[in-house]
């Protein structure tokens, strides 16, 4: 029994630890290290999942609206008395047939 409290006590701040950690500054480290060259890459990782979740979202939006304006253009189509004379001239076989009223 204290074996299993003992790890578990143990993973516990071992998981509190790993979550709470601080962002490393990299300016800290020698620009030629290797570890300076990791932390800016994991940096640029983090700033790339930003960005994509910024531009997924932005996309979303922009299809919604274009979804909106399509529609409210089909509308505004319908309507109106081109729709009418579009039909008439792909119904038409000659230009003269189109002219006639």
């Amino acid at each position: 029994m204290k074996k299993i409290l003992f790890t578990l006590i143990i993973t516990t701040i071992l998981i509190i630890t790993n979550v709470v950690a601080e962002k490393v500054d990299c300016e800290q480290l020698e620009k030629i290290s290797a570890k300076y060259l990791e932390c800016k890459a994991r940096g640029l990782g983090e700033k790339s999942k930003e960005i994509k979740l910024k531009a997924t979202i932005g996309a979303e939006e922009l299809k919604e609206k274009i979804t909106t304006n399509a529609k409210d253009g089909k509308k505004k189509f319908d309507k109106s008395i081109f729709k009418e004379k579009l039909i008439k001239f792909k119904n038409s076989k000659t230009l003269i047939k189109f002219m006639e009223k």
